[in-house]
């Protein structure tokens, strides 16, 4: 009596060089979302620390009552540049990173800072009133 074997090859291992086909796939996808990610994040991460300040300020200032009444920045390669609106005379001191400025005025003023390197926090301070922003 003869018995002969009946070999089948499954479709889970791929013959050949596809071994690691869906692996390259996978990693090629994962690299592609992770570049939009940061791409994404580098535009959108100052707009939304604005609007992180803008709301913390409101929770910690409710009234209204301090002479900062706006505060917006605009960022140009390594430049930041900060726009501080006050209501009424006041000198008013803008940190950023390891730098800071000082200037009394009234109205709109903008203070720039150069050779800023990557994002972060700063703070504009009048008085004994203070206000956080995002770059």
């Amino acid at each position: 009596m003869i018995i002969k074997e009946k070999r089948s090859f499954s479709s889970k291992s791929p013959p050949g060089g596809e071994r690691g086909q869906g692996l390259v796939e996978y990693a090629l996808i994962l690299v592609l979302v992770a570049v939009v990610v940061v791409a994404a994040l580098s535009i959108l991460g100052p707009v939304a620390g604005n609007v992180f300040s803008r709301v913390t300020d409101a929770l910690l200032d409710p009234g209204g009552s301090g002479p900062i009444t706006g505060v917006s920045v605009t960022r140009s390669g390594t430049s930041v540049h900060v726009f501080v609106t006050v209501s009424k005379s006041t000198a008013v001191t803008v940190s950023l990173q390891s730098q800071s400025k000082t200037e009394t005025f009234d109205g709109t003023y903008e203070f720039v800072f150069g050779c800023v390197v990557g994002g972060g926090t700063g703070t504009v301070t009048a008085g004994s009133h203070s206000k956080s922003f995002g770059f």
